[in-house]
């Protein structure tokens, strides 16, 4: 680490990656926060995505005026999910004039399904609280009890957050490609094809060879409930074409390129398992039975040194044949 400072709850260590630019890797905690890229240009600051709650934003706002005194002007929204939007409110409030991008795609999105999701988690919570008092209550160990109420005290706060929670929409939209040209830096915002979701953005620093991939490329295991898994894999290809050597990804340590042939060959690899098997008819039942162990002795050990049991490997490869074996089959 460059300099670490993880700020309130201990929600962020601080990487530099080239000059002027810097990652804030999100901890590993119950209440999952993104990492946060942080670009310095020759007026100003541009953020990439927000987290999932206002307070998690200004632990990012002190960690920026740390760095430097200028002005954020640009945050970025990688996608629509929660944890990558809901702190947009902060930057607007401290500097009125900054503006929120996404693609289009995306911002459609945060309107059809991100504002009704905040709806889902405030009703939700009440009954996720419960279930953590009640696990409380039953727990054997003093470990056990710790870490319950670890996630108690996140969930009771993100729940009060939420309440009071001013969902801030970007305030300009791009289709396919966004360049911003400041001094001699030179950042691209690019919509390649649906993967993750269908509007991920990623961020190209072409002159320090660095790329911002959102979710659709992360540390570990990755989500695909709302994912294109076979759309995913030629997005990746397009990826792989621009010059870069660093990936910033939506969570997970900072990597070079090395990671996105195996990221991709994980995605790649599942399709075309979960595929064969459907087409020889069999049940979703069997290919999780099966595809697992196929992909275990490739896969299983790269995907879990950074998400261990944070985000374990044979649990979420599940949920991925289920989303794939409901688009092939």
């Amino acid at each position: 680490m460059a300099r670490a400072r993880r700020g309130e709850d201990e929600l962020f260590q601080i990487r530099k990656v080239a000059d002027g630019v810097h990652m804030a890797v999100a901890a590993h905690v119950y209440r999952v926060n993104c990492n946060t890229a942080i670009i310095e240009t020759d007026d100003g600051v541009l953020v990439v995505d927000s987290h999932s709650k206002p307070s998690a934003a200004r632990v990012i706002l002190r960690l920026v005026r740390e760095i430097t005194p200028k002005p954020v002007r640009y945050v970025i929204n990688t996608h629509f999910h929660w944890d990558h939007w809901q702190g947009n409110e902060v930057y607007p409030a401290a500097y009125p004039q900054v503006e929120v991008i996404t693609s289009a795609i995306t911002r459609e999105a945060m309107v059809k399904k991100g504002l009704k999701r905040i709806q889902d988690h405030l009703r939700a919570g009440p009954e996720e609280l419960a279930g953590l008092r009640a696990a409380l209550a039953a727990a054997e160990s003093a470990d056990q009890r710790a870490e319950i109420r670890s996630r108690l005290r996140q969930a009771e706060a993100y729940l009060a957050e939420l309440n009071g929670l001013q969902p801030t929409l970007p305030t300009m939209a791009f289709e396919d490609t966004m360049r911003i040209f400041k001094g001699d830096r030179e950042i691209h915002l690019l919509y390649l094809g649906r993967a993750h979701t269908e509007g991920d953005v990623f961020v190209h620093l072409p002159k320090e060879k660095v790329v911002v991939t959102g979710d659709a490329v992360i540390g570990w295991t990755p989500f695909m409930g709302d994912g294109y898994p076979e759309d995913w894999v030629g997005t990746l290809d397009r990826v792989a074409q621009l010059d870069f050597t660093q990936m910033l990804m939506g969570h997970g340590d900072l990597v070079g390129r090395d990671w996105l042939p195996l990221f991709r060959g994980y995605v790649a690899d599942l399709v075309a398992a979960v595929r064969q098997e459907a087409m020889a008819g069999a049940s979703l039942e069997d290919v999780k039975q099966r595809v697992p162990d196929r992909l275990a002795l490739r896969y299983e050990a790269p995907l879990s040194r950074y998400g261990g049991t944070y985000r374990p490997w044979r649990t979420l490869v599940l949920a991925n044949i289920e989303r794939v074996y409901q688009m092939v089959s």
